[in-house]
């Protein structure tokens, strides 16, 4: 949770207030990339897709009169899942979340802690930008798929890997005030 330049809480006045923040909890940005696990969480546990199902991956589709594309180019290729996620490819997992519905990514977004504080208890901490299903735009669903017009604080997509490495069971992040060896220092 440190951020450079830091500051000396003993003598906080001597440093300039913008110091004084946590860009962990306070800033938001999109996940881009790293939030396309959510999403195939969101199809594989709703959308019948395994890490082995197929898919037809295009550099570029077109979804409501906009083009999504992929960020480098390439030839048609048949990709499984686990290949679309390993080559990050946007038009794959459009493809893939395809497979169910707005309101199932939504709610997969929401598990995960998307749009909603973490809870760690700092100051200033910004919930990040979830809209609901009723307030998107035709074309939403895609750029959310592959972490694009959402955002959240690094804390929360901290806890995204978290919940992932712990069998898909989140637990909400923490503090830890301290800690003390075997002697008690």
């Amino acid at each position: 949770m440190a951020s450079a330049p830091g500051y000396d809480p003993n003598h906080y006045g001597k440093s300039s207030p913008n110091r004084w923040s946590s860009p962990t909890v306070q800033e938001a940005y999109e996940p881009g990339s790293t939030g396309k696990v959510v999403t195939a969480a969101a199809v594989m546990e709703k959308g019948g897709v395994t890490p082995s199902t197929p898919f037809t991956v295009p550099y570029s589709l077109q979804r409501y009169g906009t083009t999504f594309h992929d960020s480098h180019h390439h030839k048609t290729q048949r990709l499984t899942f686990a290949g679309v996620l390993a080559t990050s490819s946007n038009t794959g997992t459009i493809l893939a979340s395809e497979r169910i519905s707005q309101q199932d990514l939504y709610q997969t977004l929401r598990g995960f802690g998307f749009g909603a504080k973490t809870g760690i208890g700092l100051p200033g901490e910004t919930a990040g930008q979830m809209l609901p299903p009723d307030k998107w735009s035709g074309i939403d669903r895609y750029p959310i798929a592959f972490g694009q017009a959402v955002s959240v604080n690094a804390v929360q997509m901290a806890s995204v890997y978290a919940t992932i490495a712990n069998d898909g069971v989140r637990v909400a992040p923490t503090l830890i005030a301290g800690t003390t060896d075997e002697d008690g220092g």
